[in-house]
């Protein structure tokens, strides 16, 4: 198995790191994409939803009753066909009842308790939103004259904008980021590579120099490099030489005090 150099493996963790990092940029990109885009395709059909509760809210102001308001019907119909985002639009009652629905199948069927639970959980917010895997959703609660809640009307709109927008946008952040990545790792290889070269030079060269002093106990090449660069070094290499001129020395004298022994 191939072994990485020291440069090598900083080039390769630096890009990994940079890599992550760019990765992550980009989900968060595209998630804040997907949330202004749903923000403002939401509040585009909060003021269809505000027209239409003030409508029905006029009419309750009148005496009627939300059962009472069949003809209510066309008008929603004719908004609905005005637009072609716009897939249905219930009016409900407290219970979650349809009352009357641009979708007369829909009439007598009981909502999905998120609509109800959304009404409640902002009935203090003039309307609610509610993004569904299949449409966005968009209500308002309806209020008589006392201020009593008597039920909620919710829009349907079609996810088909949303979602393609977001897919296209993920498709061009994917080659960005695949580009920026592909430029990122080389420069990362090559100029980590470059910019540590010389450090390793640096560290085999002192490496050899060391090895002159400890190990050949000679003044090479390296080791007369390494005294120019490391002054420290230097000292060492020169106490180390005396050292060992006095021990090769001192064996010496051993050695002719032996043989005038053994004479």
């Amino acid at each position: 198995m191939m072994r990485l150099g020291f440069a090598p493996r900083i080039a390769v963790i630096s890009a990994l790191i940079l890599g992550c990092g760019i990765v992550a940029t980009g989900i968060l990109s595209l998630h804040k994409y997907e949330s202004t885009l749903s923000d403002f395709l939401a509040s585009r059909f909060e003021f269809v939803v505000n027209d239409i509760r003030q409508n029905i809210e006029a009419q309750l102001d009148l005496g009627l009753s939300l059962e009472d308001m069949q003809d209510e019907v066309q008008r929603l119909n004719a908004i609905m066909s005005a637009d072609e985002q716009i897939l249905s639009i219930e009016v409900f009652d407290t219970k979650g009842f349809v009352l009357f629905s641009t979708d007369p199948s829909f009439v007598g069927d009981l909502v999905t308790e998120n609509w109800v639970d959304a009404g409640r959980v902002g009935s203090d917010r003039a309307v609610w939103r509610i993004l569904e895997t299949d449409a966005g959703v968009v209500g308002a609660l309806l209020r008589n004259n006392l201020g009593q809640h008597v039920g909620s009307l919710a829009l349907r709109y079609s996810r088909e904008f949303l979602d393609g927008s977001v897919s296209n946008q993920f498709s061009r952040l994917s080659l960005i980021i695949l580009m920026v990545l592909l430029g990122i790792i080389t420069i990362s290889i090559y100029g980590t590579i470059f910019l540590l070269r010389s450090q390793h030079r640096a560290q085999e060269g002192l490496r050899n120099a060391i090895d002159d002093v400890v190990n050949s106990c000679r003044d090479g090449e390296a080791l007369a490099w390494a005294k120019t660069e490391y002054p420290d070094l230097a000292a060492f290499a020169d106490s180390v030489f005396v050292s060992h001129d006095e021990i090769d020395s001192a064996l010496q004298e051993i050695r002719k005090l032996d043989k005038e022994g053994e004479k």
